[in-house]
């Protein structure tokens, strides 16, 4: 491995959460490594060669498994103290079994993908070619559109019009148009009202997939207009707090509460901030607040981190992500880690967290150079059977290897 920053293995407690629980739950141990000090905006996880081992791409660059040999791939644009490429991510777009590259770019107006060359592309450029022009894109993710189990389709957030989901298919992309809309900061995809289709989550609202989501019409749901979502009632935590939903990060659908409705999970991407907006029996939704004590969780993860069976919230505060413009930017960075879980029996059965749940959160890094960045990639990167995180930033590259099948192994001898 690379340069070893620090394990961090403690909770800090009661700063700004709506809840915690006695007795606390175990921490997860982590040790970080630099990959490269050079900034970048996002990182993807994906075996490159097919040599078996999980590789990094961020930037303009893929780092080979297991030394993080670094392969230079692409040119891309730096501007504005921004290198312009917002999110990358994996996928097998011409069917050749080697992971392509798909980007989206603010600044250049542009999503595309690049072509990996197989064995050959341990050196060299790789083609590139584009998927969609015209306005900015900020960041994206890869969801199962189409309802056939794989996660191979593309939804972005757009800053323009129409809105769409693009599918790879005989080495290109073709545009499925959902809204002649545009919803602004914040994107996501996931089952809102249990129909077993897949919907795209908006700050404003939801579309809900038709039966044939390639040719149907989406119907639009303005649940999260500011006018449509409430705060907690009086007596609950973050009662009198000004719901309003912007500028939020990737978005997520799950049953917090255990309800049987489904809830969506998001941060802040450019304020203070990290909620779930709570589906209510009568099918308003209340805003509810996970943690208010940093700001920029611009990215973030649903994933069961400490293998208890129960999903978990990753995320973290990004580095300068409007270089000083945003509030708390120069604060300290920080990766954490939630867990939510129903409320004891206190106050009524609802507990401090209100809506039913509390939350701890889980310190992985503090006060670093470490932060979240656009994507944090959790996957079980060196095959240990736990789960690590992969951050990038303008702070650098950085993996953050779990030590928990280390520690559990140190304990059974």
């Amino acid at each position: 491995m690379h340069q070893r920053l620090s394990i961090v293995v403690l909770v800090l407690a009661g700063v700004s959460l709506t809840a915690q629980v006695n007795p606390r739950p175990p921490d997860i141990p982590f040790q970080s490594h630099m990959i490269d000090p050079g900034a970048s905006e996002t990182a993807a996880v994906a075996d490159i060669n097919r040599d078996g081992r999980l590789d990094i791409v961020s930037g303009e660059y893929w780092y080979e498994a297991p030394a993080w040999t670094k392969h230079r791939f692409r040119d891309l644009n730096f501007t504005q103290q921004y290198i312009d490429d917002f999110s990358d991510l994996p996928v097998d777009v011409d069917g050749d079994g080697y992971p392509d590259i798909v980007s989206v770019s603010w600044f250049a107006k542009r999503a595309a993908w690049w072509r990996n060359p197989g064995r050959a592309g341990a050196s060299g450029a790789w083609k590139d070619a584009d998927i969609h022009t015209g306005f900015n894109i900020e960041f994206a993710i890869l969801a199962d559109m189409d309802n056939d189990g794989k996660a191979n389709e593309l939804v972005a957030q757009e800053n323009g019009t129409p809105q769409a989901w693009y599918e790879a298919k005989n080495g290109a992309f073709v545009a499925h148009q959902v809204s002649d809309r545009s919803y602004g900061h914040g994107i996501g995809a996931g089952d809102i009202n249990k129909d077993g289709r897949t919907d795209i989550l908006t700050p404003r609202g939801w579309l809900e997939a038709p039966a044939d989501p390639r040719a149907g019409n989406w119907t639009f749901h303005n649940d999260w207009e500011s006018t449509n979502v409430t705060a907690p009632p009086p007596g609950q935590a973050g009662a009198g707090e000004q719901p309003q939903v912007t500028s939020l990060g990737f978005m997520h659908v799950t049953d917090v509460n255990g309800d049987g409705r489904n809830d969506v999970v998001a941060g802040a991407g450019h304020d203070y901030g990290v909620f779930w907006f709570e589906h209510t029996e009568r099918g308003a939704w209340i805003r509810r607040t996970i943690d208010n004590a940093w700001s920029q969780a611009h990215a973030s993860t649903l994933v069961d981190l400490n293998g208890d069976g129960r999903t978990d919230l990753v995320t973290g505060k990004r580095f300068m992500a409007h270089n000083g413009g945003d509030p708390g930017e120069r604060e300290p960075l920080g990766v954490y880690w939630y867990e939510f879980r129903p409320a004891p029996p206190s106050a009524g059965g609802r507990g401090p967290g209100s809506g039913g749940v509390e939350w701890v959160r889980h310190v992985v890094e503090y006060g670093g150079r470490i932060g979240g960045g656009m994507q944090i990639p959790v996957v079980d990167i060196d095959g240990d059977g736990d789960l690590d995180l992969v951050c990038a930033g303008k702070s650098g590259l950085f993996l953050i290897e779990s030590l928990s099948t280390r520690r559990a192994a140190g304990k059974s001898r």
